[in-house]
């Protein structure tokens, strides 16, 4: 292929699925089945074989692996110094920095390099999903056969299924951090209620309890589509469909909820994982909700006292001191039975609302 051909077809996330593909072939010593009918998918695309046609022959004209390197940093120099037209020089500058990246995935076939391979999960495997649950006051680290890795939360609900095209889960309940293992040809989409959340390189959190839904991202970029929104954003007058959030933000979605970013530190929204379960401006329904996954016994509100907002830090294994102060800050007592407890608003302020935990 010739330079003018190589800027003609440079596209980055084409290139580095290319290059990725390249050295898994050349390094591993036979694919899996599944690998091989991720392959077979990803080549029926015209371009992704062009390119990768391009890769493969720009390794065959190296003189070596060793020189590979050596190769890109001639070819670069050659570019800055020619006295010929600046529009040769873009096509060589670019025909070094493709080389660059197949110098580095050729490292990969040097024996010592060589990764050993990453054992499927039963759900890719055999094509079924694998379910995993938490109990209350419990959390879990699993460990995806891609080499992801997912938090659960307590009382969490989890349904993974691998196929040649997409990773695929569902978050059934509860609280999870997912830190994606990031493949440009093999999309990680996480199901939540009416949500679908695409990792874009990135690290997430996401909490859906009572038809509500909470994105939060930890590092990166994330995809959110928008169809479970009752009253989509808009920009310039056109509905959104899809919302793209970065470290730091929190979208919240949910039936009566018309989606809404807030900002928040990354540190807190990864508290749970260390026993710390931090809350900022939040209604005490939501609160006792999460709070709830941690107690020995269930915590209810009323509705007339779940739309007290309340910021506040409880300690997982600290949750029954936490009640017993809790009307010190919100005009709130605390009933205790043989279901749990019940938060009510107190008698002294008059409202309209049920002020009953368990009314229908």
């Amino acid at each position: 292929m010739r330079p003018a051909e190589l800027l003609y077809e440079f596209d980055e996330d084409r290139w580095l699925a290319a290059l990725e593909w390249h050295a898994l072939r050349c390094a591993a010593d036979a694919l899996t089945p599944q690998q091989q009918e991720a392959w077979r998918q990803w080549v029926l695309d015209d371009d992704n074989r062009r390119v990768y046609a391009a890769c493969a022959q720009l390794y065959r004209d190296a003189q070596g692996l060793e020189d590979f390197q050596a190769v890109a940093r001639s070819n670069a120099t050659h570019a800055h110094q020619s006295t010929g037209s600046l529009w040769r020089s873009v096509q060589w500058t670019l025909a070094g920095a493709i080389l660059a990246m197949c110098a580095a995935s050729a490292v990969l076939l040097r024996p010592e390099a060589r990764p050993k391979p990453v054992a499927p999960t039963a759900e890719y495997a055999t094509g079924t999903p694998s379910i995993y649950r938490t109990a209350a006051r419990q959390t879990q680290r699993v460990r995806l056969g891609d080499g992801s890795t997912v938090i659960l939360g307590a009382r969490t609900v989890l349904e993974v299924a691998f196929t040649a095209r997409r990773r695929a889960l569902d978050l059934k309940r509860g609280e999870a951090w997912f830190d994606v293992v990031h493949r440009i040809h093999w999309p990680f989409v996480v199901t939540a209620g009416a949500e679908r959340i695409r990792d874009l390189g990135t690290a997430f959190v996401v909490d859906r309890e009572s038809g509500r839904t909470e994105v939060t991202v930890t590092q990166g970029q994330v995809e959110v589509s928008l169809s479970g929104m009752p009253r989509a954003p808009r920009l310039g007058g056109v509905i959104l469909k899809r919302l793209r959030l970065r470290r730091g933000e929190r979208l919240v979605t949910g039936a009566r909820i018309a989606g809404k970013i807030r900002h928040i530190s990354p540190r807190l929204a990864l508290g749970w994982t260390r026993g710390r379960l931090e809350f900022v401006d939040e209604p005490l329904g939501v609160i006792a909700e999460n709070l709830s996954r941690y107690s020995r016994a269930p915590i209810s509100v009323s509705p007339a006292a779940a739309n007290l907002h309340l910021t506040t830090l409880v300690l997982s294994h600290h949750i029954p001191a936490w009640l017993n102060g809790l009307n010190r800050v919100l005009p709130v007592v605390v009933v205790r039975n043989k279901r749990g407890a019940c938060v009510r608003l107190n008698a002294s302020v008059i409202t309209h609302q049920v002020n009953d935990c368990h009314a229908p």
